[in-house]
Order: structure tokens, then sequence, then C-alpha cells
């Protein structure tokens, strides 16, 4: 993570600088959503979650002192938000466990998994398209798509897949390792 990018943010958003805003939100959109959804909500609630997590964080932007304590802060928070949103709602089920919504210290497998989610996807945003395209689709999607529909999509023979996904995950992790 980026300690100074987020404490500039948190800084200048303390200000009430909206563009501050808009970079933090797009820099932990996908985070918030994710841990809400990994309590078992469904895409709905975690979107009303996704919502209430940032108005809690406007609440709470004074509070805030350590920078390297967001990608924490938010989990939990959309966790917790998420937890409450599931009782309210008599939508209680078995995969929501408060386990997963209070998590264990940092080291919690669960938010290190979300963290370097998150960390892959700010690398990926720093790609080509065709790039980003390929590896999103290769890799994060739930079913992957055949070769010769990733073909067609990006415009290019099915043969010069395999190649261009090398090349991607090699600027990938050239970029990721810039970052840490």
């Amino acid at each position: 993570m980026d300690v100074d990018r987020d404490r500039d943010l948190l800084r200048r958003c303390r200000r009430g600088d909206e563009k501050a805003w808009a970079l933090l939100v797009e820099r932990y959109e996908n985070l918030v959503y994710s841990a809400a959804l990994h309590t078992g909500i469904d895409r709905e609630t975690a979107v009303d979650v996704f919502q209430q997590v940032w108005i809690e964080f406007h609440r709470s932007l004074f509070r805030i002192r350590n920078p390297r304590a967001l990608p924490r802060w938010f989990t939990v928070t959309a966790r917790r938000i998420a937890y409450r949103q599931a009782v309210l709602a008599g939508r209680w089920t078995r995969e929501l466990r408060e386990e997963a919504v209070d998590p264990m210290p940092a080291h919690d497998a669960a938010l290190i998994a979300l963290e370097t989610r998150q960390r892959l996807e700010m690398g990926l945003a720093r790609l080509q398209e065709k790039c980003r395209v390929l590896l999103t689709e290769l890799f994060l999607k739930a079913r992957r798509p055949s070769y010769q529909s990733l073909a067609e999509r990006l415009g290019m023979k099915v043969g010069a897949i395999g190649p261009l996904r090398a090349r991607c995950l090699r600027r990938l992790r050239r970029i990721l390792e810039e970052e840490a």
C-alpha cells in the first residue's frame, strides 16, 4: 500500500477536497465491496453497505490517524455494517459468520487476500487496455472465457493469446514490484 498517498488523500479529504474523495473511493472501492460480499450477503445489500461505509468514513475522518490502518478500517467497517444489515433484514445465513465480520489481527488470511486483490487491481489499472482485459478475463472472472472468444473480443489470433498473456504478466509484475 502507498502510505504516503493515503496520508495525502486523508489530509486533502479533511480539507474538503472532492477530487481527493473521488481518488480515495476509487482506491478502496473494490476492497470495501469485496469485504462486504465476503460476509455472505447478496450483491444488492453489498451496494447498500458500500454506501454506508463511505458515510461512516466521512463521520470518522478526523478520528483516523494512521493511514496504514485504512485497509483494515474499511474491511472491518464493511463487515460490521454487512452483518448489521443482514441481522436487521432477517437474512441471517449459515455463511454469515461473526468471525467473518470482525476479523482477527491484521495477519488474518481473508484480510491479506482482500488487500492483495486490491493491490492487484490497482496494478491492472496501470496496464494498457488489452492487457488489463486479457488478465482480468483469464484470472479474475468466475468463468474463464475460451481463447477463441478472447481472441475475437481483442481482435487478435488465438495463437497470440499465450504470448500476450506472458508479456502482460511480466508488465504487471514490474508494476507491482515498483509499488512494493
